[in-house]
Formats: structure tokens, C-alpha cells, sequence
């Protein structure tokens, strides 16, 4: 009888595992809200930062601040990481802003940054 018990505990064990890692039991969000962009900072002001829709992409405008790099203000746009390789981030930084690369961002300026 107890080894009826222990297989059948093994069994049950063994099931919930493969169901945790195939399904899994936390729900994902049906679809992802990408179109509004809460400010990150309570410092952030309008002119600081605005949401524009083009019929290519979307951007926000935002101000580098000392210390942004362009994956760190990316990512805090994205309220997670990013969902594109950073070669594709870049890529897309440079198109937005004229050919600009990340490196020769400056602090105070403006610059578009790709939603995701």
C-alpha cells in the first residue's frame, strides 16, 4: 500500500513539473499595450517627452539625462527589456534620428527612440 502511495506521489510530481514547464499556471496578458508610454520619472515634463505616431513606426521623443544610454532609456520605454536584439535597436535609433549612433548621443538633447 505504501508503495502504491509513494508511486502515485511520484506521479502526480512528475505531471505538475511537465505542466509547469510546458503551459505554465501564470496567465500572459492577451495583448500588449504599446501605444501609451508612461513617463518613467515624476521630473519627466511634456516637453521632455512625447509620444509620436508615424505611419512607419513609432517613436518617442525623450531627453537624455547623464548617464542614459540608448538600451537603458529603450528599456524604460518598454517597462521590460526590449523584444529586438540590440543590433536591431541601434539600427533603428540611427534611422530615427538622422543617422545618429548611439556613442554620439548627448545629454540634454532630444532624440527618438523606437517603441516596441
Amino acid at each position: 500500500m505504501i508503495r502504491l502511495f509513494i508511486a502515485a506521489l511520484i506521479l502526480i510530481t512528475i505531471y505538475s513539473i511537465y505542466y509547469d514547464l510546458s503551459a505554465g499556471t501564470i496567465p500572459e496578458p492577451a495583448t500588449p499595450a504599446t501605444a501609451v508610454v508612461p513617463p518613467t520619472t515624476a521630473s519627466e515634463t511634456e516637453a521632455e517627452t512625447s509620444l509620436q505616431l508615424s505611419s512607419e513606426n513609432m517613436y518617442i521623443e525623450v531627453e537624455v539625462k547623464a548617464g542614459d544610454t540608448v538600451l537603458t532609456i529603450a528599456e524604460r520605454i518598454a517597462n521590460k527589456p526590449i523584444p529586438v536584439s540590440i543590433t536591431q535597436l541601434v539600427e533603428d535609433f540611427a534611422h530615427m534620428n538622422e543617422g545618429i549612433t548611439p556613442e554620439k548621443i548627448q545629454i540634454g538633447k532630444i532624440y527618438k527612440f523606437p517603441v516596441y
